[in-house]
């Protein structure tokens, strides 16, 4: 039944229900002449569900949907580039379709093209990161993707390659957030997805 039938329905059901009360409420007062003495007076709950059964049984609550799971597909790779343990001074990221290790080294910064031959173009924060890690000694966590801004333009598929090659953990600016709608909550999960709104809070976020 569409939405206007079922209103003009409950409009017919409260006009004869009015009538019905009305007359309900003359038998209360004395006001109806037909009506027999000994004839039981309606209580107020009696007029209550007159008034209440139809707009139950038109508007009955709709049984909760099951949450639909998401479930990943396996892996792609063989030989996951991300999946590693971290050196200090040590820093993987992506830009555009490419996978790239940057190290520092003797106070020599070197950056490793692990997939194609294209050189990287934006690895400021990498660079910072890389010289927390040998300024605290501390290496990142095993299978760390760190993204800035401009890597996270094409976030979808860059999430995807993470996942493929065997990452763990990624960092995203918090400004990609609005990228991530649609994005399986399963995928964010089991990459452990964690957002920074500056280079200081990244720092204190991973060498806390």
């Amino acid at each position: 039944m569409s939405d206007l039938s079922e209103l003009i329905q409950i409009a017919k059901n409260i006009e004869k229900q009015n009538e019905e009360i009305i007359r309900l409420l003359k038998k209360v007062a004395g006001e109806e002449e037909k009506a027999s003495v000994e004839e039981e007076i309606p209580s107020l709950d009696e007029i209550s569900r007159i008034i209440l059964k139809d707009i139950d049984t038109v508007y009955e609550p709709k049984p909760v949907e099951e949450e639909v799971t998401f479930n990943l597909p396996p892996r792609v790779s063989e030989n996951f580039l991300l999946e590693n343990s971290h050196d200090v001074g040590e820093v993987y990221f992506i830009e555009e379709d490419d996978i790239f290790k940057l190290t520092i080294k003797n106070n020599e910064t070197s950056i490793d093209n692990l997939t194609g031959s294209d050189d990287a173009i934006d690895f400021n924060l990498q660079e910072i990161i890389a010289n927390e890690s040998i300024k605290n000694n501390q290496s990142l966590m095993d299978s760390t993707v760190i993204l800035n801004k401009s890597q996270s333009l094409k976030l979808h598929e860059t999430l995807r390659t993470c996942y493929d090659e065997g990452a763990e953990h990624v960092y995203l600016p918090f400004s990609s957030i609005t990228q991530l709608i649609g994005a399986p909550n399963a995928l964010l999960k089991a990459l452990n997805v964690e957002y920074y709104k500056t280079d200081e809070e990244l720092i204190d976020i991973i060498f806390k």
